[in-house]
């Protein structure tokens, strides 16, 4: 008969898998967000956008008005709408709209915008018969119809709760219910990554099992999902 684990062995400091299902944000967790995607081939095709990239800071630490919405002082849609109808007038356009930008940054293939690890994750997740669900505020809104429908990362979803078309954006209590009702579970064992820091805190006061997941280290996230799923690491 084998001994049980000393304290202080990895076995013994590891604690077991809670989780019984998986709820993903969508921008900024399975798609790659509009700050990697900016400064990618968006900016290297059309360099009369790259000053002003620059002088914003686009979406990162030195964009003040992106700061302010961290600080869930300005909404994220209204975050949006301003700085896609700078990015217009950057390229010459006026009365650019956040389908304007959102076209324009996801129009390229799918291998470039979608996260391979986090699509891995989703696969392995429903093999081991865990639910995947995605909850997302702007999926419709922001992308429109037609170009959902032509999503086949979407296929690995169970369902999508898209809360721009419920009425009711996160970090709204009810749009955690919302999502943890489509697992099927208890929301203590519904595992959910999220990228924004104000909807990682309504996850949190949710009671669901919360990983903040990081543009520079998606694949620690990843990790943690798979160990609370009991899931192998890849």
């Amino acid at each position: 008969m084998s001994e049980p684990p000393r304290e202080g062995t990895l076995c013994a400091m590891t604690p077991p898998a809670t989780g019984r299902a998986l709820l993903l944000d969508l921008g900024g967790v399975v798609l790659r967000n509009g700050r990697e995607l900016v400064r990618g081939s968006v900016v290297e095709e059309r360099p009369e956008l790259a000053a002003y990239v620059r002088e914003t800071d686009f979406a990162s630490d030195g964009d003040e008005l992106w700061q302010a919405m961290l600080r869930h002082q300005v909404t994220e849609r209204a975050y949006w709408a301003q700085r896609s109808a700078e990015v217009g007038t950057a390229l010459g356009h006026d009365g650019w709209t956040t389908f304007d930008l959102i076209e324009l940054l996801y129009d390229c293939p799918e291998s470039e915008y979608v996260n391979a690890e986090m699509v891995e994750l989703m696969v392995d997740a429903r093999a081991a018969g865990i639910p995947v669900v995605a909850l997302t505020n702007d999926l419709t809104d922001f992308h429109g119809q037609e170009w959902v429908d032509a999503q086949e990362w979407l296929k690995h979803f169970d369902a999508v709760v898209d809360a721009g078309l419920t009425g009711v954006l996160k970090p709204a209590p009810e749009a955690y219910a919302a999502g943890v009702a489509a697992t099927g579970v208890p929301a203590e064992e519904v595992v959910y990554l999220d990228d924004m820091p104000v909807n990682v805190a309504g996850g949190i006061a949710a009671g669901l099992q919360t990983i903040e997941v990081r543009y520079d280290d998606r694949a620690g996230a990843v990790a943690e999902a798979r160990r609370r799923l009991g899931l192998p690491q890849t």
